[in-house]
């Protein structure tokens, strides 16, 4: 099915990657090839799945159990590939993803321990048909160390979690980097945005020349 490129950002609640994300975005915006490229994010990128990211990070007052939570983010991402990321493939676009199956690993499977991580690799393979990204830029640090960089914001319901549930969050993110060290390229997100940035841009950049030779 793939022909298009699949670059996903993963990592811990306050990371930095949405402000990576977005300074990728705006660097993208001036290339000559920018419209080749869709950016979207998980859960959310279509209606529906923006109203299943809505239930999942802000609805207290009757908050989805575990399994459910799971289920709602699989259907999120099922809903989601349907739509737009496998069109956009079938297309030869280039995808950049905020979160995607890796991120369900370290939540759903190392944190709420709902079920092993191969059982969630399994069940993702089918709704995705064994897609999985070119790249994975996850941004490394740790919970105690990121969590001081939020202050006052205020938190939606996965970040409201104790710490405990984010350090098993972070050793979710090291599972999957060690299992797939041929897509996973880890940052060291406790160094400068500039820096952090530079090695996004020249990672990718690579990847995106070597995909337009092959085309």
């Amino acid at each position: 099915m793939k022909k298009g490129l699949f670059i996903t950002f993963e990592g811990g609640e306050a990371c930095g990657k949405s402000t990576q994300i977005k300074l990728f975005k705006e660097y993208i915006q001036t290339r000559q090839d920018k419209d080749n490229f869709v950016f979207i994010r998980e859960p959310g990128g279509t209606i529906l799945s923006e109203k299943i990211r809505d239930l999942l990070l802000n609805f207290r007052q009757d908050a989805p159990t575990a399994k459910a939570e799971l289920l709602l983010f699989l259907a999120s991402r099922a809903h989601l590939y349907e739509k737009v990321l496998k069109p956009a493939l079938e297309q030869g676009k280039i995808v950049v993803a905020d979160r995607f199956y890796d991120s369900t690993v370290a939540y759903q499977g190392f944190a709420r321990q709902i079920m092993p991580a191969q059982e969630i690799l399994e069940l993702n393979k089918m709704i995705l048909n064994s897609l999985t990204p070119d790249l994975t830029f996850y941004l490394e640090i740790k919970p105690e160390i990121a969590f001081k960089r939020k202050g006052d914001d205020i938190l939606d319901r996965m970040e409201s979690e104790p710490l405990e549930f984010h350090q098993k969050v972070y050793e979710g993110y090291r599972f999957m980097a060690e299992k797939e060290k041929n897509r996973f390229a880890v940052i060291d997100a406790t160094k400068s945005i500039e820096e952090i940035q530079s090695q996004i841009r020249q990672k990718a950049c690579n990847l995106i020349e070597k995909y337009y030779k092959q085309k």
